[in-house]
């Protein structure tokens, strides 16, 4: 977990938003009612998930942060990422791999750096974070049925 930890903030000094406090409630995932972005990341209805906004095909801007459609940007002082080839969203479950406890989130976006792979997702419960993509497991479409009682 500690070199997730130290990922995370190599990725903090990459990032860039116009308000450095709102890129830290983005990325840590904090209690989305203390934090500046609760109004754009409300609960998600688990059987509507699919209609998530996502970011597909392209890298998230500073806009897109700003709009609610991606939790984070990789401003391109030099750092050479490119987004990763997947159709978002996606259902996954969370891993926190110090409790091994699982949280299903709707995965938004998704961008490969040169040393890691970043997920950018909404909890159903509202709020966002980041995490990597080895923390994740995305759910097949019988698991999906399942969960959202389809």
């Amino acid at each position: 977990m500690k070199k997730v930890f130290t990922i995370i903030i190599s990725l903090f000094l990459l990032i860039s938003c116009s308000d450095n406090s709102k890129t830290t409630d983005k990325m840590t995932n904090e209690n989305p009612k203390d934090t500046i972005s609760s109004d754009l990341w409300p609960s998600i209805n688990l059987k509507a998930w699919a209609e998530t906004p996502a970011i597909n095909g392209r890298l998230a801007t500073e806009t897109d942060v700003k709009n609610g459609l991606a939790v984070y940007y990789i401003n391109n002082n030099g750092v050479a990422h490119k987004p990763y080839e997947i159709q978002l969203p996606k259902l996954a479950y969370l891993t926190d791999f110090d409790t091994k406890k699982e949280e299903l989130i709707v995965v938004i976006q998704i961008e490969e750096t040169a040393s890691d792979i970043v997920v950018g997702y909404r909890n159903i419960e509202g709020g966002n974070g980041a995490c990597l993509l080895n923390e994740i497991k995305f759910l097949e479409k019988e698991t999906i049925k399942k969960v959202v009682g389809r």
